[in-house]
């Protein structure tokens, strides 16, 4: 996640709206030199809240705005993601051009538009939909590979279902302490499929062992990353008893989101606050300590 590239489309993104928002999620997977992006197109249209066809079309009118390039192309395998990067020349403090309506004439009769709307060239454009390597169509059984406007088949190969991730992985990785490779952990939890039952058995052993003395030790660095958590069925793990540290509670992470459970309050939710949706973690403890003082206590800040 960067949040100096976030901070970026924030002040200079030329569009707003919907398209803003999928620029937004591209940077909270991008590195801060805007590399590294390879999120699935159902990953994006989870965190947008948009189809999948209409992420589609953002990308490849991203990409064709010079403003997103691709680096690489999908292999095709399940799990396999096309790979982009935010133009250098953006990061590095250059406007994009803006977007107009008109039509700008190739050799050959072909045309790329750069409105709203955009015309394929006839050779095939290299992009989510129309390339036999991409996120999620290509020509199969005859199917010709349509750009995303088309009702043409599409083949789904994402690791993810199109309307999001897995059932009941959201609320799970939202408690988890360490929010490394989110991807890993959702095809790990994928492959385990676990029932109502277990994803409860889960629940209760991350609230009980995020509060054990390994995971609070210097601020949460021992705490493994969720796909490791998965891998090594970690919810079987004996629970320890949670520390009780000699600082007051409101002077450690630990020790606040304990407390706000305590309360009736959800912990901190550092993935919504990641993407604009929640509350810094400065304001969240000041709820707390509210909530505490309602409740009778005395806390001296």
């Amino acid at each position: 996640m960067s949040i100096r590239l976030m901070t970026m489309v924030f002040d200079r993104y030329p569009e707003g709206g919907s398209e803003m928002l999928l620029a937004l999620a591209l940077a909270d997977h991008a590195h801060d030199d805007g590399s590294k992006i390879w999120p699935s197109v159902g990953e994006l249209a989870r965190k947008t809240r948009q189809s999948t066809r209409t992420v589609q079309r953002q990308l490849q009118k991203m990409v064709a705005l010079g403003w997103l390039e691709r680096v690489s192309a999908a292999t095709g395998r399940r799990g396999s993601t096309n790979e982009y990067r935010v133009a250098p020349s953006w990061v590095a403090g250059q406007d994009i051009a803006p977007r107009g309506d008109k039509v700008t004439p190739h050799e050959g009769g072909e045309v790329i538009h750069t409105g709203d709307r955009l015309t394929p060239l006839e050779g095939g454009v290299r992009g989510d939909t129309g390339d036999a390597r991409g996120d999620t169509a290509m020509s199969r059984g005859g199917d010709t590979a349509m750009s995303p406007e088309s009702s043409g088949t599409v083949i789904n190969h994402t690791p993810l279902p199109p309307g999001g991730g897995a059932t009941g992985f959201d609320d799970l990785w939202s408690i988890y302490p360490n929010h490394a490779n989110r991807l890993k952990a959702e095809r790990r939890y994928l492959r385990i499929a676990p029932t109502a039952e277990l994803q409860q058995t889960m629940r209760s052993a991350i609230e009980a062992q995020r509060l054990s003395r390994r995971w609070t030790k210097d601020d949460g660095e021992f705490v493994p990353e969720f796909a490791t958590w998965l891998r090594n069925a970690r919810w079987l793990d004996e629970v320890c008893t949670p520390v009780v540290s000699s600082r007051p509670w409101h002077e450690t992470r630990g020790g606040i989101d304990a407390r706000a459970i305590e309360l009736g309050l959800a912990p901190w939710d550092e993935v919504a606050f990641s993407v604009g949706r929640g509350p810094n973690f400065i304001t969240f403890t000041r709820a707390v300590m509210r909530a505490a003082a309602a409740a009778g206590e005395v806390v001296c800040a």
